[in-house]
């Protein structure tokens, strides 16, 4: 970290916290303290100064802050904090080519080119959102691929559920999150494979979470919508951030026992309804019937059924 997310780390651990003990703490002069609590005051931080006590952290913006998250984080995490960025998905795929370091989780504050899958845009405004890519290499083999949306849209359903008090949500198969029939969130993981070993050599796991704001575009007012605008609560985003990643760990060893399904299934807003189905070039009407233990769509066709382990589904008003 540097000396600045050092010195809020600090803050955030106690009342009052001397600029004398926190350079002897982190081998800097008191100018490099002053420096830094400066910085953090220009970013919006309230740090009140008292004679004979030192520093006191006296409201935690909401400024993305990986020492803010850390507060609340199970597991060791590394984070790379962003101001701006095209995608976190790419910035995470890049840190791959360069050897990055696993269990690493990118933030930003906007995307200026957020997407979803089949390279839909994501509406990513700054300050609103979350907008995190997750970073891991699992040892996992190539069948277990698909069943990683599936864990992240429970973990991040249930971070919601939990900070909003037990606000209803539900999950579209197979990477959406919604909240009275609007969209909230969205999940893409890209994956690299080993295909002579046949396992998963990287997940890079993109969560989009619409946290704050009432308004949105035009073009996406009905459909989308935001925490905040269904239950009035202004979330922390770093809360939420941590309340996530304490959900998605030990991924690769909670991915196999399946039992998450339960919840998924649980949450789904398909299963029982008619849906519009588009698999590649192939458009079709059917009825979801269930999720299988693969986190599959079985649907009802007129010819039958058919297992989607691939493919989107609109519900058929």
């Amino acid at each position: 970290m540097s000396l600045k997310e050092d010195i809020l780390a600090d803050l955030t651990e106690t009342e009052f916290v001397s600029g004398e003990d926190m350079a002897e703490k982190h081998y800097v002069s008191r100018n490099g303290i002053w420096k830094a609590v400066k910085q953090l005051r220009d970013e919006g931080y309230d740090i009140e100064a008292v004679t004979n006590k030192g520093y006191r952290l006296k409201m935690i913006t909401n400024s993305i802050s990986s020492a803010a998250i850390k507060k609340n984080t199970e597991a060791d995490w590394n984070y790379e904090i962003l101001a701006e960025v095209d995608s976190t998905n790419n910035y995470a795929k890049e840190l791959v080519v360069k050897g990055g370091r696993k269990n690493t989780v990118v933030i930003s504050e906007c995307q200026s080119g957020g997407r979803g899958r089949v390279g839909r845009p994501f509406y990513s405004p700054k300050g609103n959102g979350l907008y995190m890519s997750v970073l891991i290499y699992p040892k996992l083999k190539v069948e277990y691929a698909p069943l990683i949306t599936s864990f992240t849209a429970v973990a991040v359903a249930k971070a919601i559920e939990k900070l909003t008090d037990g606000s209803s949500v539900n999950i579209k198969w197979v990477n959406d999150i919604y909240m009275n029939g609007r969209k909230i969130c969205g999940i893409l993981t890209e994956a690299g494979f080993d295909f002579e070993g046949g396992s998963i050599d990287y997940a890079v796991i993109g969560i989009g979470v619409n946290v704050l704001g009432i308004d949105f575009p035009d073009e996406i007012k009905n459909i989308a919508t935001s925490i905040e605008r269904e239950t009035g609560k202004k979330l922390s985003r770093n809360e939420l951030a941590s309340a996530i990643l304490n959900n998605l760990n030990n991924l690769t060893e909670l991915i196999k026992d399946k039992h998450y399904l339960d919840y998924y299934r649980e949450k789904s807003n398909v299963i029982g309804k008619k849906v519009l189905v588009v698999y590649g070039d192939e458009k079709y009407s059917a009825k979801a019937i269930s999720i299988d233990d693969n986190a599959a769509l079985i649907v009802e066709t007129e010819n039958g059924l058919r297992t989607l382990n691939s493919g989107e589904v609109s519900i058929k008003i």
